[in-house]
């Protein structure tokens, strides 16, 4: 695979980013960037995962959820190195750098697996076909493409009005359908404006306001 730079309108994330957003301590993001991002997995997959701004290292949208989803694995008790495992196999089967932005992921009995509804691929190097029943995807914070690319993120769910998308903002979250920062609304919150007047003054509901403060005191 060829490496290629990533550009500002797949959006930029520092590990301060990205452990805000994906609610990742922030020494661990900080040492996923460090240990994976810039080394693990380019000597895997052979691909550059991070670039720098201003000396800062930062990923792109892509690379912060195949992070979301090595972390979700992680919480499911998938050990690393079956993990990265995975990812190679995937990434040289779908022939793309991102196989955890491109496919639902999920689990069953702790095997990981990837494919459509009906059919599922083992990932391990025999790529064996499995027929699966229902299964629990765990990435149901993720919106995809009909092309099953990943699209947009949303930190609360996607119940709620909080999304981040490389589309908007360089892929800060933001107000879905909107091009206003949740930190902004936070900052006049914080600062003794009351949620009506935030929403009147940005022409949203209340409870995209509410989203936005639930988001930020959540971080």
């Amino acid at each position: 695979m060829k490496h290629t730079n990533s550009i500002l309108g797949q959006g930029v994330y520092t590990a301060a980013d990205a452990s805000k957003i994906l609610r990742i301590p922030y020494p661990k993001a900080k040492y996923w960037f460090k240990y994976y991002a810039k080394n693990k997995l380019h000597d895997s997959i052979g691909h550059q995962y991070y670039f720098e701004v201003k000396d800062i290292v930062a990923v792109n949208f892509f690379t912060l959820i195949e992070m979301y989803v090595f972390f979700s694995l992680k919480e499911k008790g998938i050990k690393t190195s079956k993990i990265m495992k995975a990812h190679k196999s995937m990434a040289n089967h779908l022939k793309t750098p991102y196989p955890f932005a491109q496919k639902d992921i999920y689990v069953n009995n702790l095997k990981l697996l990837f494919g459509d509804e009906t059919l599922l691929l083992s990932a391990d190097e025999k790529l064996q076909s499995v027929i699966a029943g229902i299964l629990l995807p765990f990435c149901d914070k993720v919106q995809f493409t009909n092309q099953k690319l990943a699209h947009k993120y949303y930190p609360l769910g996607q119940n709620k009005a909080v999304v981040v998308t490389p589309d908007n903002q360089f892929g800060q979250p933001i107000i879905e359908g909107t091009n206003i920062l949740t930190a902004t609304i936070y900052a006049f919150h914080k600062g003794g404006e009351s949620i009506d007047s935030i929403s009147r003054l940005y022409d949203i509901s209340p409870e995209n306001v509410r989203d936005a403060i639930e988001y930020h005191i959540a971080a």
